[in-house]
């Protein structure tokens, strides 16, 4: 279930995603949400490293490997960055 300010874009092999989510609370801000999930590839990882990831998951109930927070100006940059990429022939 995505809440609104939020995108999730599932990688074309189906085992990470990206979450961008920009923070609503209370009042929207222009401060984004960048996360990275895991969901696969690794070679039978420890139960540490699996006890982490459920613990993560119950706390905040995402998945997220890592996340980079952008103010307005950085997501304005990978915007543009986006957009002139897709626009080339």
């Amino acid at each position: 279930m995505t809440k609104e300010g939020e995108l999730h874009i599932e990688c074309d092999c189906h085992t990470h995603a990206l979450h961008f989510e920009r923070d609503c609370e209370p009042t929207p801000t222009d401060t984004w949400y960048v996360s990275f999930w895991q969901r696969g590839y690794y070679d039978s990882p420890d139960w540490k490293w699996q006890l982490r990831c459920i613990w993560q998951i119950l706390k905040t109930g995402r998945p997220y490997g890592d996340e980079v927070i952008l103010g307005r100006p950085q997501m304005q940059e990978l915007f543009d960055y986006v957009n002139n990429e897709l626009n080339k022939k």
